[in-house]
């Protein structure tokens, strides 16, 4: 089989698969994703070998970067929630992370505290700041933490309303040498515009975004819904270190399609229509449409917080079928091209990649998956999806291969040069680089695993490295194949130290 037959039968596979999607999504197809399309690099995960050192098995957390280390709280401990008729057991209140911790990758180092040693945290701080799926964003040396769902301290379960600020120099040291007060570092407002969780916190065009999401109120049991937000919330953050505030809330009108959760939402570069350039944001997929499907059509976000959508049945309308939940993710802008590049890594998905059939298939039951894509916009605004590769196969005790990335969380690398809002400069990517780590988020040793004897998921404690290598323009049938490859390295189990 030739290079341009082989090409043939994957697009008539994905073309095929795509076909069989039923309308409980968005759109009843999604767009084929490339396969050995041309892209300016290759991304590669490798496992890294924290050695002895604790770090936690934690998923759906807050993460900022303070001084080359990492800061982690909030979250959950274990994995997938359950499905049973009871909300206490389906979000087990012991799995809420109750710690901080400081992650140090270079050096192989890890730090935690408790915040229940600290007794000047009020219970009320404690259930916000061990909730799950809040929305976050750091802002120089200060992470800002909003929303999230779990426990309350008087019983029962909701979503918070607070906004807490903590700086990070003071935090670092309070988990590292114990001195002080956690408190001491963290100052908190509430508001209900944002009782939110699953939904995602940016800056842009001068004004914090809190894009969609939820507010969900009492335990979870399946089938159960929360009041999305529908919206993109706008509001500046007074913080003059002592007093914490918001001001200027405003809010977007709520659209049906924007009912949306746990979806990648990222910061974006584009050329403008006078040459100079701008910042927006990109919310993909995500989950639930009203007849519980996946959403495949993104949303864009311009820099003044306004959403919009293309008509899904508009001919040409990019509609998403693979990475569709929250997961690892990092972008890149070419000035050269005018090229938006994001990278989703893992999580769930609408569409699964078989390489030994080279098929992909559509499972409306979302599975979890180790395949690694490549969303590239160029200046038209035409989207194109290329699967890159997938996770480092890793085996649990029984052999299963598991499955990486939902709810992670990716770590930049020191000296990697950034736009203003995080998203990394291609162009001047001109060596192999490693550009970050990604740590945490769910695995699962099967794609669905409700109701499906054996199979389980949990928290992560995995770190992977992120390697960038530049491509020169593919000069023939062999590159155009293994362009977008990924190098993986395998083991054929669980390190003994990962599973605690």
């Amino acid at each position: 089989m030739n290079c341009l037959q082989r090409r043939l039968v994957m697009v008539f596979a994905i073309s095929l698969a795509s076909s069989l999607a039923r309308a409980d999504n968005q759109t009843a197809t999604v767009d084929p994703i490339e396969i050995g399309g041309a892209l300016p690099y290759q991304i590669s995960l490798s496992t890294y070998d924290f050695g002895a050192a604790n770090l936690p098995t934690l998923q759906s957390f807050a993460a900022g970067m303070y001084g080359g280390k990492w800061i982690m709280l909030a979250g959950r401990t274990n994995g997938l929630h359950g499905f049973t008729n009871t909300g206490a057991a389906n979000f087990p209140a012991a799995y809420q992370n109750h710690d901080i911790w400081v992650v140090d990758p270079l050096t192989r180092q890890s730090w935690s505290r408790s915040l229940d040693t600290d007794s000047t945290v009020p219970a009320q701080m404690l259930a916000e700041l061990t909730s799950t799926n809040t929305e976050f964003t750091q802002l120089g040396d200060r992470l800002y933490v909003a929303g999230g769902y779990g426990a309350r301290p008087t019983g029962g379960f909701q979503t918070f309303s607070a906004l807490t600020a903590i700086d990070l120099p003071g935090i670092v040291d309070w988990v590292m040498t114990g001195s002080g007060h956690a408190t001491d570092h963290m100052r908190q407002t509430h508001d209900a515009s944002l009782q939110v969780t699953g939904g995602a916190m940016y800056p842009l065009g001068g004004h914090t975004r809190l894009v969609f999401g939820q507010n969900f109120s009492g335990g979870y049991i399946p089938g159960s819904n929360g009041a999305y937000s529908q919206q993109v919330r706008s509001f500046d953050i007074v913080d003059d270190g002592t007093t914490l505030g918001i001001a200027n809330a405003a809010a977007t009108p709520q659209v049906a399609d924007y009912r949306r959760r746990d979806l990648n939402v990222y910061p974006t570069i584009k050329r403008n229509p006078d040459m100079s350039l701008g910042s927006g944001l990109t919310a993909l997929s995500g989950v639930f449409t009203p007849t519980n499907g996946a959403w495949t059509v993104p949303v864009e976000i311009d820099s003044g917080g306004n959403p919009s959508m293309a008509d899904p049945a508009a001919p040409g309308t990019f509609k998403q079928g693979m990475n569709n939940y929250d997961s690892a993710k990092l972008g890149l802008f070419s000035e050269s091209s005018n090229q938006m590049h994001e990278i989703l890594f893992g999580g769930i998905s609408l569409e699964d990649y078989d390489p030994a059939t080279q098929t992909f298939t559509v499972d409306n039951n979302l599975p979890f998956i180790n395949q690694i894509t490549s969303l590239v916009v160029d200046s038209s605004g035409h989207y194109v999806q290329h699967r890159i590769g997938e996770f480092p196969e890793i085996d649990d005790a029984t052999g299963n291969r598991l499955r990486f990335g939902a709810n992670a969380e990716f770590f930049l690398a020191p000296a990697v040069p950034t736009y203003d809002n995080g998203v990394i400069k291609l162009d001047e990517l001109t060596t192999q680089t490693t550009l970050g780590y990604i740590f945490g988020g769910l695995f699962a040793n099967a794609p669905n695993t409700q109701g499906v004897a054996g199979a389980v998921s949990g928290a992560s404690n995995e770190i992977f490295t992120v390697v960038f290598t530049p491509v020169p323009e593919p000069a023939g049938c062999l590159l155009m194949l293994a362009g977008g490859l990924l190098l993986t390295s395998s083991r054929a189990a669980w390190k003994a130290h990962k599973g605690r």
